[in-house]
């Protein structure tokens, strides 16, 4: 088994880059208040970082040099296409979402439309992408109203004078219709409210009765009202999975949905293609933290594109391998042959955090407001063992471990130990948060990081994926920055333990 996880760490990588003229282009508005953080970024895939200040009323204006026209990321504001020489300037429309003004807004404009028109060729839900009547549609007829959806926003595109804009945004929201589909295949036949019911008692169901893997079964069975016959899943894979381009570098480099239908591909073949690695991981996590890149590794050519795969796959590893001499080889390696400066910087930031911030080592400290507004620091609960559930309302996994944590928080309620629930909410939905923990009468101590999972204190443990579990000691030092989760019957034997102990 070793020598699988080791032939997952060698890969030198290329990169290039294409010089390119840069020229002003002037990007001014007035942001959202939730959207309000300075500086904003402006970001595309070849590295592109470009910085624009914010005043404290929202508005902005700020000439930048694009290294190149396309697709960029704004802070806040999303996808924009831009092209030397444009004066976009951006605003809220009545619907609460951004137009555009100025040169530049006729291929913004158009790429919003295109996307917002989704709702007139299938029905959508707020809670999920595609509402109830949609996954009961037939096959051949969703697939023709995504065929009719991608027509009628080129449509849109051919506005535009720009030959570039229109074929990579019609590629782009083709990839979108795709990215859909491939929502539509995972739940047709779904009913959304046995969905919601299988879900619920995921979350809140006791596991101590014995009928609950039973009944947990039977509730899952029951979602899947129909299911597509051999014919229509054929014809779903072939669009979804089969018929497209997996190394196309000038997409991955300008479209979102192109990256977000690859990664769904990436994702979906650990169970067929790579069934046999998947059945290995279950029983080895290192081969488990390690899948993401030996599948890409296998089914990425493409240089520029296979770079961003090992850095994304590096980084996830590194945050979540445990066994030392794997995280050390893997860093290693990657350090040997990285050629991307911004990658590097990252990937060595994550591996000194992994090495500093390990059991036995000092803990950083924190100061996040509670529900009612008030500071607290790690430093202030000093003398005591501080167990630490990094959450979030959106976690399902997370308000699955709750009652289990509330059954703890009152077993140790007069113990040296305080319990403090950290919640990487966006700080937008602060309020929802608020109501969450009001609402569900949580206990012990509520706190709200300040920058979600960019927060400081969440970052120093390279913390990318949650529930996450930290135990502290009465000194400040960490005894398990990967702890026991409260369901785990063995967390309580610990717990007795230090507090006897200490």
């Amino acid at each position: 088994m070793k020598s699988i996880i080791l032939a997952l760490i060698p890969c030198t990588l290329l990169f290039t880059t294409a010089d390119a003229q840069k020229q002003n282009t002037t990007l001014s508005g007035k942001l959202n208040s939730r959207d309000i953080t300075t500086p904003l970024h402006l970001k595309n895939m070849t590295g592109a970082d470009l910085l624009i200040p914010v005043n404290g009323d929202g508005t902005f204006s700020s000439k930048v040099n694009l290294p190149a026209k396309g697709f960029y990321s704004l802070t806040g504001v999303g996808q924009l296409y831009l092209e030397p020489g444009y004066q976009l300037q951006i605003a809220l429309g009545p619907d609460s979402t951004y137009r555009f003004s100025g040169k530049g807004s006729i291929e913004n404009n158009a790429v919003s439309d295109a996307r917002k028109a989704l709702s007139r060729y299938v029905q959508t839900s707020p809670k999920r992408l595609l509402s109830q009547e949609a996954l009961y549609t037939p096959v051949p007829v969703f697939i023709s109203k995504m065929d009719a959806f991608v027509k009628d926003g080129q449509h849109l595109f051919d506005q535009s004078p720009s030959a570039f804009f229109r074929e990579m945004a019609g590629k782009d929201l083709a990839y979108y219709a795709k990215y859909v589909l491939s929502d539509y295949s995972l739940y047709y036949g779904t009913d959304l409210e046995k969905q919601e019911a299988f879900f619920k008692m995921m979350e809140t169901g006791d596991r101590t009765d014995t009928a609950f893997l039973r009944r947990l079964s039977e509730a899952r069975s029951a979602m899947w009202v129909k299911r597509p016959d051999s014919t229509e899943r054929r014809l779903l894979d072939n669009i979804t999975m089969n018929n497209w381009d997996k190394n196309d570098s000038a997409l991955f480099q300008q479209s979102a949905w192109y990256r977000e239908v690859l990664d769904h591909y990436l994702s979906v073949i650990q169970y067929t293609k790579y069934r046999h690695l998947f059945e290995a991981s279950v029983k080895d996590n290192n081969i488990r933290t390690l899948m993401d890149l030996y599948i890409s590794r296998g089914e990425i050519t493409n240089s520029f594109m296979l770079e961003y795969y090992t850095y994304t796959g590096t980084q996830n590893a590194l945050k979540m391998l445990k066994d030392k001499q794997v995280r050390d080889s893997l860093y290693k390696d990657y350090v040997a042959g990285a050629k991307h400066p911004a990658y590097l910087k990252e990937i060595r930031d994550i591996y000194r955090n992994a090495n500093t911030y390990s059991d036995n080592s000092p803990a950083p400290d924190f100061s996040y407001e509670d529900v009612n507004g008030k500071k607290v620091s790690l430093k202030d609960l000093r003398g005591k063992y501080v167990y630490i559930d990094v959450w979030a309302t959106w976690c399902g996994p997370c308000k699955m471990e709750i009652p289990h944590l509330s059954k703890i928080e009152a077993l140790y309620e007069h113990k040296k130990i305080r319990f403090v629930s950290l919640s990487v909410d966006k700080p937008a939905d602060k309020q929802k948060w608020k109501d969450f923990v009001q609402k569900g009468n949580l206990k012990g101590i509520q706190l709200l990081a300040d920058k979600d999972f960019r927060s400081d204190f969440i970052q120093k443990f390279n913390i990318n994926s949650i529930p996450r579990f930290i135990l502290i000691a009465p000194d400040g030092k960490i005894v398990s920055a990967d702890a026991l989760r409260p369901s785990n019957p063995e967390l309580k034997a610990l717990l007795d333990k230090l507090l006897t102990e200490g």
